[in-house]
């Protein structure tokens, strides 16, 4: 029994580490520093000599762990992003959404809601609504980017994440910060689990 559940947490924690590898390189391809980066080494090859040193330097801000590691939000998510929590204690839902002002955030939320739970946006009761700034400043993590997914505090510990999130936004920065906290929670857990059944 205890060998079953060491192979099926060992199987989690190997998931869940190539879903953040996965995650990880398809942000990085997709961001701006990947592109720019590309647009770099193109003048290289065409033997350019001033443009191949200045393409040398900057390759160094690319190697070591924290070249494709710990993605970093975009400028428009620390500009424009949402966090609302709308519906009652039955169908709460998580919403992060990019808007130009707070009242083009609640009306685009509780649009989005009631089209998805098939309502009236009059019955989607928005319970809160805070901009980018206003969770970081409430938030606890270390990474203060992490405090935008946190729900519940115990103290100066976070006890509840954002769960099943609706992201109205195709911001992959925002996508790939939400899929390494859930990789390195998974990662907790299945070690947390190992070191139980080791006793």
């Amino acid at each position: 029994m205890a060998r079953t559940d060491l192979a099926v947490l060992a199987g989690v924690a190997i998931l869940a580490l190539a879903c953040l590898v996965v995650c990880s390189m398809y942000v990085y391809w997709s961001s701006d520093r990947y592109r720019d980066r590309q647009r770099r080494l193109e003048p290289q090859a065409t033997g350019t000599p001033t443009r191949a040193r200045a393409t040398g330097r900057n390759d160094a801000r690319f190697s070591g762990v924290g070249a494709t590691m710990g993605t970093q939000l975009s400028h428009r998510c620390k500009t424009s992003l949402y966090r609302a929590v709308l519906g009652g204690a039955r169908h709460e839902s998580i919403a992060f959404l990019m808007a130009d002002s707070r009242d083009d955030a609640r009306t685009r939320a509780i649009s989005a809601v009631a089209a998805i739970h098939g309502i009236a946006p009059r019955d989607v009761p928005l319970c809160k609504l805070a901009s980018f700034r206003e969770l970081i400043d409430i938030g606890v993590s270390e990474d203060e980017e992490l405090r935008i997914f946190e729900m519940a505090w115990k103290g100066m510990d976070v006890s509840g994440w954002a769960e099943h999130p609706l992201f109205l936004t195709d911001d992959p920065s925002l996508l790939g910060k939400w899929a390494e906290l859930y990789a390195d929670l998974a990662r907790q857990l299945a070690t947390s689990a190992i070191d139980r059944a080791r006793g």
